[in-house]
């Protein structure tokens, strides 16, 4: 008897089913907690197995985290052949293609990747060149109207075509002026790497139909978090062989705010009339009664795709209700309770509260911080944007890139060399008229007495020594070297109190030296980067590409994060807070819908395992011009309507205002979804058999029901003469059983 591979053991039928099916596209609709980081593992394991190349495999996650335990589990699987799978985000991708084909596009091998702050400091220095004021033209503003469109696939020309605006709009200008910097520094931002790389393969047919000769099978990870620049670089680089496979769950769509459309993973099989769908709907992490209660939420959507998750584990304690006065009364009620579970045997790393902003998380960290409770905040100040670390990076980067007039003047004083603000301003005044960088042009002015010339020269040697020490030095030594020769060490061992001792600043700041050094010592480079230079490059790009989701709490405290931070992770106790209407849904949902609003409580409510708990309060405080101010507050719609068996507390027991409002559809191709669906439910009603009601006591949770104008549905709750029915076309309404045009279907 063949004994089955390992990598296929221990799989229910349909993650089989999704692991065995190799060729063509392919649609896993994994649900929360249905093992897809098995799956998608495990299906790479089997296409090795079954004689596949490792080297023509890509798989694409949207973290750094997902990646690196992605890798870490083929290789488990199937020992170095894993390594040579090409396994990384989409920027990272992109970013390692373009850094071997962007030379086609005009730029260098390289180009410096911006990011937020060198974004702010070119618009803030645009704002201030055009005379705007920054109240009215504020540069974070046009930095988040940017973005948008650029992970919508538009250009300028396309924003003054169809948004119909002008070239005299600031913005137009601003962004005109905007991509003249970016290339003059021979950078690309962030949202670019996705946006050039397209262009790439669009403009030249020659290096697409090469790297699609690369990657024969492309696998994709939470395919429902994809934009429409992502969307057109899997389509184009799998158009010839259409060999994609993609992972996601559209009930966990939740980064509309950053452009992802939901409705690529919606119209999957339209885009591939031939695929494979496979459902993954049973569910390994949370217990009954959770995932019970996560279902109902969710299934009030009308645009999803039809799936439910089930479990095999017990029922387990029922979720856990609770309704207090104040935020502050929410925050030491939800302390007490964590203490409580501390003694009853639970670590504190297994313990999480979720919200919907971060601007919630104050109160419960002075409530935490009041009882003594380890805790830690996700997305905090992140280790790579903490000062000492930036200065070191922008050496780097202009070592590497030359034309970094952002890396260049975040340094160029740094340690002091006396140079100041006007000595600057009419460097960059020079070098805008000669059409050069900043670094060329210092080069340049290198050779006087004067002071600012002195400064100019120590400089621009510093670089020039560093740079010959990058051909030989491995990434780390590079850093020991550039803070022992720029003076930065010795800058920070300067910084002394009375008594003569390091200041506690100083301390911190060395001690993040040193672990920047362990971080370069520690990086291991993609197999196709051979030299020092590619190597310190690479090193930086994978900072540069680095996320808030990779910046994950250690063991030994209990965490706090909003929903989006959550995404992905699971905790064995879980508490959801402020479930009120207007912070969750967001009063500002107008943008992506209640639909994504619900789907987001979804998510909040599935990375439970074993107990969860909702809080709301009865009241709203804010403080406005220095006083507080408090109003009534109503718990979320969400919350209405929740199986009773499931739940242990105070459920809402009437409908509030605004939950049957029709969801915006601002989509076309959502829309477009909707329609089919629509259509679909007109040819089902069509078969139905309708039979007149004859005793109320036929109306019971799940019976399906035709109402004369809304169609069919489905009873999810019964209230006296009330029966909330959940329509296919009208969404979730109450309707009075007294004269109601209602019959039962039956099939």
């Amino acid at each position: 008897m063949t004994e089955v591979p390992s990598h296929l053991q221990r799989l229910n039928p349909e993650q089989h089913r999704a692991v065995t099916t190799i060729d063509g596209p392919l649609l896993i609709l994994a649900g929360a907690g249905s093992g897809k980081t098995r799956v998608l593992t495990r299906r790479i394991a089997q296409m090795i197995h079954t004689g596949l190349e490792p080297a023509n495999l890509l798989a694409v996650t949207f973290t750094n985290k997902a990646a690196a335990e992605m890798k870490e589990r083929v290789s488990d699987l199937i020992g170095e052949a894993g390594k040579r799978v090409w396994v990384s985000t989409f920027h990272s991708s992109c970013c390692r293609i373009l850094r071997k084909d962007i030379e086609a596009l005009g730029y260098t091998r390289r180009f410096a990747i911006y990011d937020d702050d060198d974004q702010l400091r070119i618009l803030r220095d645009l704002i201030q060149s055009y005379g705007y004021d920054k109240t009215k033209v504020d540069p974070r503003a046009i930095r988040g109207q940017i973005d948008h469109y650029k992970n919508r696939m538009l250009s300028i020309d396309d924003v003054l075509q169809q948004m119909r605006s002008h070239v005299n709009d600031p913005l137009i200008k601003i962004w005109r002026d905007y991509e003249e910097a970016l290339r003059a520094a021979d950078a690309l931002d962030f949202n670019d790497l996705i946006g050039t790389t397209v262009r790439l393969f669009r403009e030249h047919p020659d290096v697409l139909a090469r790297w699609t000769g690369k990657f024969q099978y492309i696998m994709v990870d939470e395919y429902q978090d994809t934009n429409q620049g992502q969307y057109d670089f899997l389509q184009l680089l799998s158009a010839s062989h259409r060999n994609l496979a993609v992972v996601g769950d559209d009930d966990q769509s939740i980064y509309g705010f950053r452009g992802a459309d939901i409705s690529n993973i919606l119209n999957f099989e339209k885009d591939y009339p031939e695929a494979t769908v496979v459902r993954l709907e049973q569910n390994y992490r949370s217990t009954g009664n959770i995932l019970q209660l996560a279902n109902a939420v969710v299934a009030e959507n009308t645009g999803r795709l039809a799936k439910k998750l089930w479990t095999e584990s017990p029922r387990g304690p029922r979720v856990k209700l609770f309704r207090v006065q104040t935020p502050r009364d929410e925050a030491q009620r939800v302390a007490r309770t964590i203490l409580q579970l501390r003694r009853a045997g639970h670590k504190w790393e297994e313990i999480a509260i979720i919200y919907r902003t971060n601007a919630i998380s104050r109160q419960f960290e002075h409530a935490l911080r009041a009882v003594k409770i380890p805790h830690r905040i996700v997305g905090g100040r992140k280790f790579y944007e903490r000062r000492e670390i930036r200065d070191v990076l922008s050496f780097l980067r202009l070592i590497v890139n030359p034309a970094d007039d952002a890396a260049f003047l975040r340094v160029v004083n740094v340690p002091t060399r006396g140079i100041g603000a006007k000595t600057l301003a009419k460097l960059r005044e020079e070098a805008s008229n000669r059409g050069l960088p900043l670094l060329r042009t210092a080069r340049a002015q290198a050779g006087g007495t004067s002071k600012a010339s002195l400064g100019f020269g120590s400089f621009v040697g510093l670089i020039d020594e560093l740079a010959e020490a990058a051909r030989e030095c491995p990434p780390n030594e590079l850093v020991q070297s550039l803070l022992e020769r720029s003076g930065y060490r010795a800058m920070l061992q300067s910084d002394r109190n009375a008594k003569d001792q390091l200041t506690v600043d100083a301390r911190s700041r060395l001690a993040n030296l040193d672990e920047l050094v362990l971080d370069a010592s520690g990086f291991q480079a993609p197999p196709d980067t051979f030299s020092s230079v590619d190597r310190l490059t690479a090193w930086l790009d994978r900072i540069a590409l680095s996320a808030d989701s990779d910046d994950i709490p250690e063991d030994g405290e209990v965490t706090l994060m909003t929903v989006h931070s959550s995404k992905g992770l699971e905790y064995p106790v879980l508490f959801v807070v402020q479930m009120n209407e207007g912070i969750f849904p967001h009063s500002r949902s107008e943008d992506t819908g209640v639909e994504e609003e619900r789907r987001l409580a979804y998510v909040a409510f599935t990375r439970a395992m074993k107990r969860l708990f909702i809080s709301w309060t009865r009241q709203n405080v804010r403080l406005a011009q220095g006083r507080q101010h408090t109003s009534e507050a109503k718990p979320s719609r969400f919350l209405y309507g929740l199986p009773e068996e499931v739940v242990e507390g105070e459920l809402p027991l009437s409908e509030p205002a605004g939950a049957d409002t029709p969801e915006p559809v601002q989509n076309t191709k959502f829309k477009a979804f909707l329609a089919h669906r629509e259509a679909q439910a007109s040819s089902i009603e069509t078969a139905h058999t309708l039979v007149d009601i004859e005793d109320p006591s036929q109306l019971a949770r799940g019976v399906q029901i035709h109402h004369d104008q809304l169609g069919p549905g489905e009873i999810r709750h019964v209230k006296g003469s009330m029966v909330q029915v959940a329509f296919r076309r009208g969404g979730q309404r109450w309707v009075n059983l007294l004269g109601a045009p209602i019959q039962l279907i039956v099939e």
